[in-house]
């Protein structure tokens, strides 16, 4: 049985400095991470239109229900493994393809923002392609699909925030972004807008104090 996670929105204070927001320099180290994702997204969304016929691929499988082998369609995270074996230099695979060297193109992004946009350019990629197909089948000539736009909101994931309660006090609490200076990748504090009720957690004692996700 699945286990229930609660889930607390936190809103960052982009304000004035004067009262208590995140200062002008921090801002605009959000809108340079969120510009650099959006052009990592547009690299992959190419990567995988330019390799269509990979996001079809059918996977062999030993199914125990069945007890035989059976084909699937490839998934997302084989597909995620795949792009980064074909895209970033690493020990294993030092030599990326010509012309898909992700790592060189944008160096030190961490891990986990890379993967997240790998995600978001599969989703986006397989549905455009999926769309392109039904339009091709009315045998219509408007109305065909437009290309995937590469812009999208900066997901988070562990290794990107942090969250520490035990600092939180009546002036507020710090969320800890990696941002993206315009020339490094930098570990920043952004105070974050506390209601009434995220202060009735912060005193709950079944609170779980863990990476948010």
């Amino acid at each position: 049985m699945g286990q229930a996670t609660r889930t607390t929105k936190l809103q960052l204070d982009l304000g004035k400095r004067a009262s208590g927001g995140a200062n002008t320099e921090k801002r605009a180290y959000l809108d340079k991470t969120a510009k650099v994702l959006n052009e990592g997204r547009a690299f992959y969304i190419e990567f995988f239109l330019a390799h269509a016929g990979k996001l079809d691929e059918k996977v062999s499988y030993y199914s125990e229900k069945h007890q035989e082998m059976r084909e699937r369609k490839i998934s997302a995270q084989e597909l995620l493994t795949w792009a980064e074996a074909a895209t970033c230099a690493t020990k294993q695979h030092p030599h990326p393809w010509a012309g898909w060297n992700f790592s060189e193109r944008f160096p030190q992004m961490p891990f986990a923002y890379r993967r997240s946009i790998i995600k978001d350019a599969i989703g986006k990629a397989r549905s455009y392609l999926s769309n392109r197909s039904r339009w091709q089948k009315t045998g219509k000539k408007k109305g065909k699909p437009g290309l995937p736009g590469a812009s999208n909101h900066p997901t988070l994931y562990e290794g990107t925030l942090t969250l520490d309660l035990s600092e939180s006090s009546k002036q507020g609490c710090f969320v800890r972004l990696k941002v993206y200076t315009g020339q490094t990748w930098e570990w920043h504090n952004y105070p974050v807008r506390v209601s009434r009720y995220f202060e009735q957690r912060l005193r709950d004692s079944a609170w779980e104090q863990e990476s948010p996700s």
